[in-house]
């Protein structure tokens, strides 16, 4: 299984929400305030599994599970979007999004695919699909946990190089992502 991002969304909070938040002045670092933004999200992302700005994904199978049932480690999904499954051949046939189901049983996310797909996809198939929270919709805790990242990150830039941040996750930032994150024994 493999996992694409193929971008889009909006990021949770402005480079204007951080300054005003955590009281910079400065306007000559707002890019480098949008970059922290950026790697904080990430860092939450992969911390929790939440995507916190909505935007597509493909997920590449291949076997096609015979149930057809594959569980996504992301969530919320918000919908499938397209479907292409591969012949023996390699030749692709394009699948309406009602091919496949969005399913959550006990916590877990995932996409259900119908006999019609899996019977075509002796070589694979490509499912695209929206996850992520809507604009607005990001639980406050995360929000404050990626707030406080950014302030720190903001305050090491001196010291850390920017393609390295967040070099340090905050115990409060740590404390509220605790309940977000995923275990799995």
């Amino acid at each position: 299984m493999t996992m694409i991002d193929l971008g889009g969304g909006v990021e949770p909070m402005t480079a204007a929400d951080i300054k005003i938040w955590a009281r910079i002045d400065r306007v000559d670092e707002d890019g480098l305030i949008a970059n922290l933004i950026r790697a904080a999200r990430e860092t939450i992302e992969a911390t929790t599994g939440l995507v916190l700005a909505r935007r597509t994904f493909r997920l590449a199978l291949d076997p096609v599970p015979s149930d057809g049932w594959v569980e996504v480690r992301l969530s919320p999904i918000v919908g499938v979007t397209s479907i292409t499954a591969y012949g023996a051949d390699g030749t692709p046939t394009v699948f309406g999004a009602s091919e496949a189901v969005v399913e959550r049983v006990l916590g877990i996310e995932a996409i259900r695919l119908s006999l019609a797909v899996r019977m075509a996809a002796a070589n694979g198939v490509e499912v695209e699909f929206e996850a992520g929270f809507a604009v607005g919709m990001v639980p406050e805790n995360l929000l404050l946990a990626l707030r406080t990242i950014v302030a720190a990150s903001y305050e090491l830039r001196a010291a850390v190089d920017p393609s390295q941040q967040p070099a340090v996750l905050p115990p409060l930032a740590r404390s509220l992502l605790a309940p977000y994150r995923r275990v799995r024994i």
